[in-house]
């Protein structure tokens, strides 16, 4: 009876590894945030995913087989991306991840990731604890290790001697709050307060901050749901000094639907125009609607398939091999720019901007060149 139970089940193993094998899909995963604060963002990114599988499907796939999206929600915190990884990882069986889109998600993801040996190719996340998390960790989006620099020299340039700062408590908000301190003079960041995640009610540190001199306040929130409202009751507060922030704050969204509060508010981070003939935007556009963060962010997103789909197109049909063409990569021309990767799986090639918010709409001020 043993023997026809084993047997049996050999059977079956042989049969569903065949099936896997002769299978007409590969299977692509994505985390992103795809409900809560930070749903717009997961909504942007998952939709340039979508339209990059849809094109790439419509042309006759990856050699004849068809790209299957298999998407889950993230929620932008560590505990749900690592159960997305493991889901995946394990059950899914996918070739790559796209995600996370928080970088408290690709943090979590990327040791599941890693003993996988799958690559997790981020379209968001910017965190500096990234560029460590994993020899199959990826993203095409800069890391703060950069952007703290653009920071720390706009400030340098403008004269801005203070800054005031208060900061939500979370993997990208205080990664990005200890890349600056390191940046910055000593005892330049005059008011440095660190608030629980989903915090919505700043009114008691604000009061507070009215008694000291700064010329530059920094919303340090995960999100445009803690931007806003530090904003909006920053000037409630009487406080009229200068404002800025990093991409959490690049918010279509957030400019049209506060248009007072945030009217000369101002950000650091990749332009917001996409280096190709319009037709991005205008095809996304037509499918999804108007981008709730803006369309550069869904640009990472889609160029991150497009590349995966070219490399695996040239035989990377397996983790190790799409990790060592990724590193492998000397240039790749998407809709976001010209870039490829150093030898911690961070993008070289892409730039920073100044934007300002004017009239419910973000303007590009100036190039901020760091690199």
């Amino acid at each position: 009876m043993k023997r026809i139970v084993a047997s049996l089940a050999a059977l079956s193993l042989f049969a569903l590894t065949a099936c896997q094998q002769s299978s007409n899909t590969i299977k692509l995963g994505v985390i992103a945030p795809l409900t809560g604060d930070v749903a717009g963002l997961g909504a942007d990114t998952t939709n340039g995913v979508k339209m990059a599988i849809e094109e790439i499907n419509a042309k006759g796939g990856v050699g004849g087989k068809m790209i299957e999206l298999v998407a889950e929600d993230g929620k932008c915190n560590g505990a749900d991306a690592g159960a997305a990884a493991q889901k995946l990882v394990n059950v899914d069986k996918v070739i790559a991840i796209i995600g996370g889109d928080c970088s408290g998600e690709t943090l979590a993801a990327a040791p599941i990731t890693e003993a996988a040996k799958v690559v997790l190719l981020s379209p968001t996340s910017s965190s500096p604890d990234v560029t460590k998390a994993g020899d199959f960790v990826f993203r095409n989006y800069p890391s703060d290790a950069l952007k703290t620099v653009a920071m720390a020299k706009l400030m340098k340039d403008k004269g801005w001697k203070k800054l005031a700062m208060i900061s939500e408590n979370t993997d990208f908000s205080q990664g990005f709050r200890k890349s600056l301190l390191e940046k910055l003079p000593k005892n330049q960041v005059v008011f440095d307060e660190t608030v629980e995640p989903g915090t919505k009610d700043f009114r008691t540190l604000l009061t507070r901050l009215k008694s000291l001199e700064f010329d530059v306040f920094f919303p340090n929130g995960n999100s445009d749901a803690v931007i806003g409202p530090m904003l909006q009751q920053l000037r409630e507060a009487g406080l009229t000094q200068k404002a800025l922030a990093h991409d959490a704050g690049d918010s279509v969204t957030m400019a049209e639907n506060l248009k007072e509060v945030t009217e000369g508010f101002m950000v650091i981070n990749v332009p917001s125009t996409l280096t190709d003939d319009g037709s991005f935007q205008k095809n996304f556009e037509t499918k999804y609607g108007k981008a709730q963060y803006g369309i550069s962010f869904a640009g990472y997103a889609y160029d991150n398939v497009k590349l995966l789909a070219d490399l695996m197109g040239k035989g990377a049909m397996d983790g190790t091999a799409l990790k060592d063409a990724l590193y492998a990569l000397t240039s790749y021309k998407g809709v976001v720019g010209t870039f490829h990767f150093d030898k911690n799986g961070d993008v070289i090639g892409i730039p920073y901007v100044l934007k300002k918010f004017h009239d419910g709409k973000i303007e590009t001020l100036e190039p901020i060149n760091v690199q």
